[in-house]
């Protein structure tokens, strides 16, 4: 039974104390050009919106204490972490029993900040998922182990960071990751994600467990690339409204064309829309929007009721 589905930007600013942005903003536009709403951002109004993070990822927080849900699926991608060019699907399923990770190894240096994550997972879950998805058409990669071929040497920011700010790893609660290729051609089109949120869901309602699934990534940015900094209000704000009306069918028509604006880290929506499509057209209650040009990220927060 899915009780619960939870969308959720994973930038590293959700993380950060606020007197470390003005320093990983630079680091991550890289010399780009900012747009004049940047200017706007004072250490002033940035602790006020530090607290509005803080506001909406304690509401969902609280929401997914209260579903206690057996097992959390996230829907995450990979940058190169686990996988690179030596391998790269474009969906796995982790079928193993753990996995370890970093929050903030870029930080590592800085004490407090990172964090290695110890993430209990449900083997047999898994399995079972990797198996119903064949029987689904889809094709995932069936990862037992986690050996990084990337730069890490653990399994990606996409798990580790909520599963840190969302109190999924503090709480031992099982971790069914599912990955999914949002950076790296060729690239599933929404529609593609979107049935396999379907698929997901189909599986899941026949578990035994209660389920949660959380989308990890977007909304729009471009960390280290030529948007660097740079936000799309109107495309963040479009998927947000389509989901709180109830429209989330539309997202799959997301990814069907070439886009400058829907390349790099944009393409996390795919994760969105995977969600989306486990949830259908019911509504989704909309906790947060903040497009925040201090974690290059038009971060959004929100939610899907379960069954109950």
């Amino acid at each position: 039974m899915i009780v619960l589905g939870i969308g959720t930007s994973h930038a590293p600013g959700v993380l950060l104390p606020v007197e470390t942005w003005a320093e990983s903003y630079q680091q991550m536009t890289r010399g780009v050009g900012q747009p004049a709403t940047a200017k706007a951002e004072t250490p002033e109004t940035n602790i006020a919106l530090r607290a509005r993070i803080d506001t909406a990822v304690g509401v969902l927080r609280t929401k997914l204490a209260a579903a206690r849900p057996d097992v959390v699926i996230i829907v995450g991608d990979d940058q190169n972490e686990v996988f690179g060019s030596p391998f790269n699907p474009t969906l796995a399923v982790f079928c193993g029993d753990a996995a370890t990770g970093e929050t903030l190894p870029k930080y590592a240096d800085k004490p407090g900040l990172n964090r290695t994550l110890e993430l209990r997972c449900p083997g047999d879950f898994g399995r079972d998922l990797a198996a119903g998805l064949v029987d689904r058409g889809f094709d995932p990669a069936v990862m037992q182990e986690i050996h990084p071929v990337g730069r890490s040497e653990g399994i990606g920011h996409a798990f580790t960071r909520p599963a840190e700010f969302l109190g999924i790893a503090d709480a031992g609660l099982a971790v069914l990751p599912v990955f999914l290729n949002c950076y790296h051609q060729p690239l599933p089109s929404g529609q593609r994600c979107y049935e396999l949120g379907q698929a997901i869901a189909d599986i899941a309602d026949k578990r035994p467990e209660r389920i949660a699934i959380v989308a990890s990534g977007g909304l729009s940015h471009d960390p280290g690339g030529p948007r660097a900094g740079w936000i799309d209000r109107s495309l963040d704000e479009w998927v947000l409204k389509t989901i709180e009306a109830g429209h989330s069918s539309d997202l799959a028509k997301l990814f069907a064309f070439d886009s400058e604006t829907l390349a790099g880290g944009t393409g996390e929506i795919r994760a969105w829309v995977t969600l989306a499509g486990a949830f259908g057209d019911r509504r989704a209650e909309i906790v947060d929007y903040i497009p925040l040009h201090h974690t290059v990220t038009g971060l959004g927060f929100a939610c899907w009721p379960g069954d109950e």
